[in-house]
């Protein structure tokens, strides 16, 4: 996924409602997001460490974050499809927009 667009709410929200999604069905254990200023970071723990880096700008009454880095470790690659498709149902469930 390149880009993400939220609307409503400001990154530190949305990293902390997407931590509770993670939570909630217990993927905190391999799965973090972490946000530095403007830069959100996503990671994959699990036999490797999968990251995506996105860098974060305003977008009216929320943001947009594009994708600016990703490192997949070997053994995920045969799980990106899946890894993805989940990030973007927990996206979905926050209210994000996937562009």
């Amino acid at each position: 996924m390149r880009s993400f667009e939220v609307s409503g709410m400001g990154p530190a929200e949305f990293v902390e409602k997407i931590e509770s999604e993670l939570v909630a069905r217990a993927y905190d254990r391999y799965v973090s997001i972490h946000l530095n200023g403007i830069d959100l970071t996503v990671e994959l723990r699990w036999m490797g460490t999968t990251r995506f880096s996105y860098r974060i700008a305003p977008k009216d009454k929320g943001f947009r974050a594009k994708l600016t880095r990703q490192r997949v470790a070997p053994l995920h690659a045969a799980f990106g499809d899946r890894f993805e498709r989940y990030f973007e149902e927990a996206l979905t469930k926050v209210g994000a927009k996937l562009t």
